[in-house]
């Protein structure tokens, strides 16, 4: 019964601890980024579809697949936002948990076919310790 009761305290211990850490640690926030994407001729991700040609979504799609088979890449870098412009120009925005990861996926956004210059515009949010 001992061993029980200890074990049922130390799970609860365990679970007050991480709850806590959980409260503690900062979100990724982009909102104030993403201001701008509701103003009426703003270009994003839903219109951008509308103004692509069949390549443009296609390089888009090498883009983003890339980005996802990094395994070692954080939720965030994977789901950070595309912008592709008529040029070749890939603009990449939203959070990101390091600069290595900030670094990384600006590389592998370069590496794919159709993409001339990257515009890395993501941010570094900070994570607690």
């Amino acid at each position: 019964m001992r061993i029980f009761a200890s074990a049922a305290a130390l799970f609860f211990l365990l679970v007050s601890a991480n709850a806590q850490a959980e409260a503690k640690a900062p979100k990724a926030d982009n909102t104030a980024q993403n201001q701008g994407a509701t103003q009426p001729d703003a270009v994003n991700a839903d219109k951008q579809a509308m103004d692509n040609k069949k390549s443009d979504v296609q390089v888009l799609a090498e883009v983003r697949k890339s980005i996802m088979a990094e395994k070692e890449l954080s939720t965030d870098a994977k789901n950070c936002k595309l912008r592709y412009m008529k040029d070749g120009k890939l603009i990449l925005r939203g959070p990101v948990d390091s600069d290595q990861e900030k670094t990384k996926v600006a590389e592998l956004a370069a590496a794919c076919s159709g993409v001339t210059t990257v515009q890395n515009e993501l941010t570094v949010a900070p994570k607690a310790h």
